[in-house]
């Protein structure tokens, strides 16, 4: 089926036959965010005299998508249902109930962790404006023996995203299906957090002091303590709030019984998780999370949530390259394959697709120097909105993308290269050297050198 193209109007970019939010300057859904593109098909750059597309290498994360497991919808309903039996819901608390059922209704018909219908939407409008700005290089005139690569994590919803997207390529581009190649897992570039050799950042995330220190103090200190008590205060009769806080209640999910409420901290974050997920869910759903948390506690639990990125998959310390030094493996393979064009080599790829996760896509886009992704802490200096950009939001939606296109002349010329960060034109680093001063097109020799600088990378 053809998903209908996005528009742009005022600025804000809405999508036709899709339940998408415009929502740029609202990152209280963090990564969670569903998808919207940030510039206009038409408003790109023009591509310098004599250049034209040969190469597109294409890194996004999976669409939006129902809960990664069940363990907030169903720890949830059993803490409601406990309240229940103890006459302890608030009005607002008994109508809870009815989202809760919405929730575990929809994903029995998705299943956890897979994409949505939103998720779909989402990567078939995407491949529906690449087609768009590129139908030269999808022309059936070139190159036959030029394919198309695509790659995932190995997740379902990373290639059920790949399905939707080729799946679009194919149905305004028919003659494409005989260049499509199959779709396989390849964890090392686009899933490394969790490729074999990944222990050094596991034990990062797990035990390193500094991380630990400063996500105990933001997650479990006193402005948490308190947004719990006021969110669930509104749920539940404080009483039971109380009871909830001095730990006399376990809750554990029938999936997997290392999920569980055990406070109200915890309660709090299967609420968030909640409410975070359901606008994913709109194009199978009505399911109205915004009644259950005032702006200002989502605000917070965005800040939280967001701590936990900038210091897993983001900037993190000063001098610390933890959390997307895996990313070179990435990038040296995206070289490789435009080496092998610039060698003449019929084996270089028309399009590489890659699709991932969020802990794939926040470690490249840091591993760019993207806007808003490089200041670091010092390990004594917490994370704060006030004091530092990232978020998760802007950086990392769902369906979150960075494109390298690659354009060449007849001539034997240099390569340029433009790069898009969810499909807006944006900068290599500062130590990259555009084409003219203000362009987005660089060359690539250039482009080689400085990320090879940066990252101390070396090539054959």
């Amino acid at each position: 089926m053809l998903i209908a193209l996005c528009t742009t109007s005022v600025g804000i970019v809405a999508c036709s036959g899709s339940n998408q939010q415009a929502a740029h300057d609202d990152t209280v859904l963090t990564s969670k965010t569903p998808y919207q593109p940030r510039q206009d098909v038409s408003a790109y750059t023009p591509v310098p005299a004599g250049y034209q597309i040969v190469m597109l290498q294409h890194v996004a994360r999976h669409g939006s998508r129902g809960l990664s497991s069940a363990d907030d919808d169903d720890l949830m309903l059993q803490l409601w249902q406990q309240a229940e039996a103890e006459d302890a819901l608030t009005s607002l608390g008994e109508q809870l109930k009815s989202a809760l059922d919405a929730m575990l209704n929809v994903h029995k018909r998705l299943g956890y962790g897979e994409i949505s219908t939103l998720g779909r939407q989402e990567h078939a409008q995407m491949a529906s404006r690449i087609v768009q700005r590129h139908e030269d290089l999808f022309s059936a005139e070139v190159d036959p023996d030029r394919s198309i690569l695509v790659t995932h994590s190995g997740r379902s919803r990373a290639a059920q995203s790949g399905e939707a997207f080729v799946a679009q390529l194919v149905a305004e581009q028919p003659h494409l299906a005989a260049r499509i190649q199959p779709a396989y897992a390849s964890p090392e570039t686009v899933y490394f957090h969790k490729a074999e050799g990944s222990e050094g950042y596991d034990d990062y995330r797990d035990n390193d002091p500094r991380l630990v220190a400063a996500m105990a103090q933001i997650e479990a200190g006193d402005k948490t303590r308190r947004v719990a008590e006021e969110a669930l205060s509104r749920l539940f009769t404080d009483d039971f709030v109380a009871r909830l806080q001095a730990g006399q209640y376990s809750f554990s999910a029938h999936a997997d019984d290392e999920d569980q409420i055990n406070d109200e901290l915890d309660a709090l974050f299967a609420l968030h998780g909640l409410y975070s997920i359901a606008p994913n869910l709109t194009a199978d759903a009505d399911i109205d999370m915004t009644p259950f948390l005032l702006p200002e506690h989502a605000s917070w639990l965005a800040y939280v949530d967001d701590a936990d990125s900038f210091y897993g998959r983001g900037p993190g310390f000063v001098g610390e390259d933890i959390t997307y030094r895996a990313a070179d493996a990435l990038f040296m393979e995206m070289f490789a394959q435009i080496d092998e064009f610039q060698r003449a080599s019929s084996s270089a790829p028309l399009a590489s697709l890659r699709f991932t996760h969020a802990q794939v896509t926040m470690p490249i886009a840091t591993w760019l120097q993207l806007a808003d992704t490089e200041n670091s802490v010092e390990p004594d200096t917490l994370y704060t909105y006030e004091t530092n950009p990232w978020r998760a939001a802007v950086i990392s939606p769902m369906s979150a993308n960075v494109q390298w296109e690659i354009y060449a002349t007849d001539m034997d010329s240099e390569l340029l290269v433009r790069m898009l960060h969810n499909e807006a034109e944006v900068p290599f680093p500062a130590e990259c050297s555009a084409l003219e001063s203000g362009s987005y097109f660089y060359p690539y020799s250039e482009i080689k050198r400085c990320l090879g600088e940066i990252h101390n990378l070396e090539f054959n």
